[in-house]
């Protein structure tokens, strides 16, 4: 879903968007990406990849681009990717071990 510029859900997105850039340490990289993504007007908790959460949520921007271009864990994540396990690369969804 894109939030169209100006709208009430695209200036929640981005204040959504600055919480997640002062709490979760990112690379340079990241930032920029994440940052495109959501002044494109995409919602933060989406992916451009069809990545899912184990429950079949929509995985988070950031989440799903560790996991596929690297860094998937570290000392920055609250999460565990050891915990997850790839069902179908053609459709990027996880399932919990």
């Amino acid at each position: 879903m894109k939030y169209a510029k100006g709208s009430i859900e695209y200036e929640m997105n981005c204040a959504s968007l600055h919480e997640m850039l002062e709490a979760i340490p990112m690379t340079l990289s990241e930032q920029s990406r994440l940052q495109w993504w959501v002044r494109e007007g995409h919602d933060i908790n989406s992916n451009p990849w069809k990545c899912f959460e184990p429950d079949g949520s929509s995985m988070n921007y950031l989440k799903a681009f560790r996991i596929l271009f690297g860094a998937p864990h570290g000392p920055w994540d609250s999460w565990e990717y050891e915990t997850y396990m790839i069902l179908d690369r053609s459709k990027k969804h996880l399932l919990s071990k």
